[in-house]
């Protein structure tokens, strides 16, 4: 080969490399970017359901202590939030939702408390009923975090 040829050769190449790199790394760069919105608003989804499901939660159990089932209202309200939660929770966040509506269930189900034992029952050390829910989903949440610190789908 001729030294004009080998010039032109390294000379095309180095042109489409220089051209091909500012792509390629705005393609990642871009991609990386898509990634971690997606994450973002995943992650502030589950954030605004699971704080939903406690805050519907702990008026119907407060409710589910003091009074009778009346309407059945609250408890579709409930099996709604346990559906929505089924949609992309992880297993042990769903069981935990399930798990305090069939409590809140049984409670609809028992004698109203008195104001004296209302005040005992929340004296208690153990007397939140959404607090395993609370632990899985905060357990549920940083592994999101972590997934999308190491850029993992």
């Amino acid at each position: 080969m001729d030294s004009t040829l080998t010039s032109i050769l390294a000379a095309l190449g180095g042109s489409i490399i220089g051209a091909s790199t500012p792509v390629l790394s705005n393609f990642v760069l871009q991609r990386s970017l898509t990634q971690r919105e997606l994450t973002n608003r995943e992650i502030a989804q589950r954030e605004e359901l699971y704080a939903e499901f406690i805050r519907q939660g702990t008026a119907c159990y407060a409710k589910a202590l003091a009074q009778n089932l009346e309407k059945i209202d609250d408890i579709v309200a409930m099996y709604a939030l346990v559906n929505r939660i089924r949609l992309f929770a992880s297993e042990g966040v769903l069981e935990a939702a399930e798990a305090f509506v069939k409590k809140l269930i049984t409670k609809y189900g028992e004698d109203n408390m008195s104001i004296e034992e209302l005040k005992m029952a929340a004296l208690e050390q153990h007397a939140d009923p959404l607090n395993d829910f609370a632990l899985k989903c905060r357990l549920e949440l940083r592994q999101v975090y972590e997934r999308a610190a190491w850029g993992k789908p």
